[in-house]
């Protein structure tokens, strides 16, 4: 008979969740605005933090394998090493590691302040510096919104128990 004929399979009642059909569970709660925000500004800040670190390692090796003369006045193993300092930051940053991010800050800081020193002054390095802060404060909020939402799922937690 189901060969002749078309056949339609009966409606079937979708189950939908309620909050009284679990105890202690809650629906997740919409991301928002300002922790989007906070998001993107963590992801921009490790993935330059990582360009950085790529550039000063190719840079580094490149000047002193190739022992190229003009670039050994900007880079050494010194650029190399120091990227790879940033390359391993920028991987605890995209964790969300604020301590990481801090470290990166300050060393970008040092390098900086090195440069102004020796009279190369670049103002993009200003910039990035405060970028990098703007960054800092970003991490703060992610950070405590995993503190509340760490709080929250421990009360549902002991509420179930």
């Amino acid at each position: 008979m189901c060969a002749t004929t078309a056949s339609i399979a009966p409606a079937q009642s979708i189950p939908t969740w309620t909050p009284n059909e679990t105890a202690g569970a809650t629906p997740p709660a919409p991301v928002s605005a300002t922790l989007r925000k906070a998001q993107k500004a963590i992801r921009s800040a490790w993935q330059f933090i990582a360009f950085i670190g790529a550039l000063a390692v190719v840079a580094g090796t490149v000047a002193e394998l190739g022992n190229i003369s003009f670039l050994l006045t900007y880079f050494d193993w010194y650029t190399a090493v120091e990227g790879m300092i940033f390359l391993t930051l920028a991987y605890f940053i995209r964790g969300g590691s604020l301590v990481a991010l801090g470290i990166a800050i300050a060393l970008y800081a040092l390098d900086s302040v090195a440069l102004f020193v020796t009279g190369h002054f670049a103002a993009i390095r200003i910039l990035i510096l405060i970028y990098l802060v703007r960054a800092l404060g970003s991490a703060n909020i992610l950070r405590q919104h995993r503190k509340r939402s760490a709080q929250q799922a421990a009360g549902d937690q002991s509420r179930a128990a």
